[in-house]
Formats: structure tokens, C-alpha cells, sequence
């Protein structure tokens, strides 16, 4: 019996990325597939499915609508697991960014620039530096936030920043 990308999502397991990129190539091509996971995005037990399946889906080349970026920078304050969190700040390079949800994205990658997670903080930093890159006015404060972590945070950190800095 055939099951529902929704059923698929709430249904994970939790660990294994191959059964998401099973459900990623069983359902992307359907429709309604953004909508669903835009939908499952808000759900504390099913974000990090959806979060993972959003972050493939971009990273294949597809993109989101105006309305499906917003969605997803409104439901930056309900991400609770780091995995989902790190998702959404690697779909950011993805994103369009509309003025008025920058209040709100600064919020988060400060607050995710305080997670014990390594891979959280870089991928915080690289917010920041995509906002600096589309946002002229955040270019000063970015490049001396990059400054000072490229000094004082752990390795794989300062190697994000400094990757980060090559693209410039």
C-alpha cells in the first residue's frame, strides 16, 4: 500500500538519511510536495523530516515561491531540534529574502550563534554573511562579527568563515 509524503515524514525514524532521500525521490515530483513540507515545518515532531526534505529539494535545483520563502521565515522561531535548525540556516543561500522578514531571520541566527552545536554556529555565521551579501547595510557589522569569530571560535568554525570569506 502506498503511502502519503505526510505519512512518510511523520513516520521516520529519526536517523536514517537514506530513508529520506528514498522519500524525497518517491514524492518531490508530486504535487503539493513544497506544501507538505512547508506544512510539517511547524511540527516539533516532524521538522527535522522536513526540514532535511526542503534543504534536498533546494540543493536539486529547485526553488521556492515568495510565499514558500516567507513560510519558511516565519516558522524560524518554532525550530527546536538543532538538526532542523542547521536545515533551514543551509537553505538560506536558497532563500529570496524579503525586507520585512529580516528582523525575524537576525533573530534566529543570533540565537542559533549561541547553540553548543559547532555546525550550528557556522551555518549562523554564513546567515549572517548571506544577509551582508544582499543587504548592504549588515556588510560593516557581518565583516566584524566574521572578524572576531574567525579569532576566538573553535576550528571548524573559524574553517567555515574562512571558506565564507574565499566566496566574497
Amino acid at each position: 500500500m502506498a503511502t502519503t509524503l505526510s505519512e512518510e515524514i511523520a513516520s521516520w525514524d529519526g536517523k536514517s538519511a537514506a530513508v529520506l532521500q528514498a522519500t524525497y525521490e518517491r514524492h518531490s515530483a508530486e504535487m503539493g510536495f513544497v506544501a507538505t513540507i512547508l506544512a510539517h515545518i511547524s511540527d516539533v515532531e516532524s521538522q527535522r523530516a522536513a526540514t532535511w526534505l526542503l534543504k534536498r529539494h533546494l540543493e536539486a535545483g529547485n526553488s521556492l515561491s515568495v510565499a514558500g520563502c516567507r513560510t519558511v521565515l516565519g516558522r524560524l522561531s518554532v525550530q527546536e531540534h538543532w538538526e532542523a535548525k542547521l536545515h533551514i540556516l543551509q537553505c538560506l543561500p536558497y532563500l529570496d529574502i524579503p525586507e520585512d522578514d529580516i528582523v525575524g531571520l537576525e533573530q534566529f541566527l543570533e540565537a542559533c550563534l549561541e547553540s553548543e552545536r559547532k555546525f550550528v554556529r557556522a551555518w549562523a555565521y554564513n546567515g549572517f554573511n548571506e544577509l551582508a551579501l544582499r543587504f548592504p547595510r549588515y556588510r560593516e557589522k557581518v565583516a566584524g562579527m566574521l572578524a572576531r569569530a574567525g579569532e576566538s571560535e573553535s576550528a571548524s568554525v573559524r574553517a567555515r568563515i574562512r571558506n565564507m570569506r574565499k566566496r566574497r
